[in-house]
């Protein structure tokens, strides 16, 4: 591993056809998918009127419905080719909805082969606003253990009745009563940690914060105003390594604004929990190393972590990540250092095209944020398509999870409500992509199965955007993802 120095929408699955799993082999990427269907009908004899059964004391057995059979994709027909695939497309962007696509770019690769099916503009670099943490999955699934969790924990202060609440990074960390909602699934709650304390027996006079898991500003170049809790909109805040509920006001709604001090909210929540709504708490602490522990909570998975980002576009969550890479790396956990442990981790990523290995491309990538807010961003859509094309070929059923903790077209997170237009029904249950949404651009990276059961990757990007939600440049690009579907494409 190289080194550095010095929304509102609970999750829900409405499909039955979930893809489920990726694997990849050298020269053939397969897909699996859950298929729950009912018993074949069955031909019989003319049935007879039936006739009173006796009345018999038993007890009837458990009824289970059937087990959903995981079925492996298999690939049939000719391999698809440039030609085949851009004449896919082409309805689309030669179409009705070819000036909806705005100021396009777009690539769409092959990973069985690692070939490029469509190129315009791929190798341009553009704002890639949300699709950024794709980048940044990529980047936390090829330095981090999935399983690893973020700790968050209480010890002793310096002073008598001081503790210290140390934030060890876990933006998910719930204020929420027992029986409340929390966007994040399985996160730990501040009660629990609270009861430790209660349980040590120590009594409580004052909370002091440590922050000093994550370095430097706390916003990144780049964020509007607009977009900054406290200032404009809030869809992210100071970037403090102690936060409750990813410090939105409504812990239950996804698209909630968020409070604009992270750490204070936290230490008061931890007051309140502990029945002191009055206590003092302090911010600017340091605990010492080898404090005395009175309680800690761990956050869920780290995989499990980045699949909440990416189905909802977790812009809070995306950052928090970034920094434990940054860590692993050896570099700051602050934006610089995210940054460039991400592009490190990112060059380290390897594809094979038509039988030969080489590093992702990221020529050009310049990332200020690992959430895709930052309007100084940049990535080719080369850069995503390819950096997809790792994940399905990977040998490392680690880096298969950027794929499967994509939203599903018509089914989850951010693409629940998308291609529910007539020319892009087809994609439903099939694409599974990462949404990006930035001043005037919007940008869709993902894969698609095909009907011949062949996995496609794509990156589209488009500027100058139109918003209708009928003819506008969201359906045109989920016009365009739908129609990889129907590829034959030889």
């Amino acid at each position: 591993m190289a080194a550095l120095s010095g929304v509102d929408k609970r999750r829900k699955i409405t499909l039955s056809i979930v893809v489920a799993i990726i694997t990849a082999a050298a020269v053939a990427a397969t897909i699996y998918i859950t298929n729950l269907g009912a018993p074949p009908a069955e031909s019989g004899p003319e049935i007879q009127q039936a006739q009173p059964l006796p009345s018999l004391n038993v007890t009837d057995p458990v009824i289970k419905p059937p087990a959903g059979r995981i079925t492996k994709l298999s690939p049939k027909g000719d391999a698809p080719t440039p030609a085949g695939v851009q004449a896919q497309m082409a309805g689309v962007i030669n179409g009705p909805r070819q000036n909806a696509l705005a100021q396009f770019t777009g690539a769409v690769m092959d990973p069985a082969t690692g070939g490029l099916m469509f190129d315009q503009g791929a190798d341009q670099l553009v704002l890639p606003a949300s699709t950024t943490k794709l980048l940044t999955g990529a980047a936390v699934l090829n330095s981090l253990n999935p399983q690893a969790r973020l700790t968050t924990k209480v010890v002793v202060g310096d002073e008598p009745g001081d503790i210290i609440l140390v934030g060890g990074g876990d933006v998910t960390l719930s204020a929420r009563t027992a029986g409340e909602d929390t966007v994040y699934e399985g996160a730990p709650h501040i009660r629990d940690l609270a009861q430790q304390v209660i349980d040590s027996g120590y009594v409580v006079k004052r909370i002091v914060l440590d922050t000093n898991h994550w370095k430097g500003p706390e916003l990144a170049d780049g964020w509007k105003v607009s977009d900054i809790a406290g200032i404009g909109g809030g869809s992210i805040t100071n970037m403090q390594a102690l936060m409750v509920d990813g410090a939105r006001l409504n812990p239950a709604s996804e698209n909630s604004r968020r409070s604009a001090t992270p750490a204070k909210d936290a230490g008061k929540a931890l007051g309140e929990a502990l029945g002191l709504e009055k206590v003092q708490v302090i911010a600017g602490g340091q605990a010492s190393p080898d404090a005395q522990v009175l309680g800690q909570v761990q956050s869920q998975p780290i995989g499990e972590l980045l699949s909440q980002a990416l189905e909802n576009s977790d812009n809070v969550l995306a950052e928090a990540l970034a920094r434990e890479v940054a860590l692993a790396r050896g570099a700051p956990a602050s934006f610089t250092g995210a940054a460039a442990a991400t592009k490190l981790a990112l060059e380290d990523l390897k594809i094979k095209v038509n039988g030969k290995t080489r590093p992702v491309d990221v020529a050009g990538l310049e990332l200020k944020d690992a959430s895709g807010v930052s309007n100084l961003n940049r990535a080719s859509t080369r850069s995503l398509a390819e950096v997809l094309v790792a994940a399905v070929q990977a040998q490392n059923t680690d880096m298969r999870a950027l794929i499967t903790g994509l939203p599903v077209a018509g089914a989850s997170g951010t693409l629940q409500e998308r291609f529910n237009q007539p020319d892009a029904l087809t994609g439903r249950g099939w694409v599974r992509a990462k949404t990006g949404s930035l001043d005037v651009t919007y940008a869709l990276a993902g894969l698609v199965v095909d009907k011949d059961d062949r996995i496609l990757v794509f990156a589209f990007n488009s500027n100058g955007v139109f918003g209708d939600p009928v003819n506008g440049t969201r359906p045109a690009q989920d016009a365009l993802a739908a129609s990889l579907r129907a590829c034959g494409c030889s």
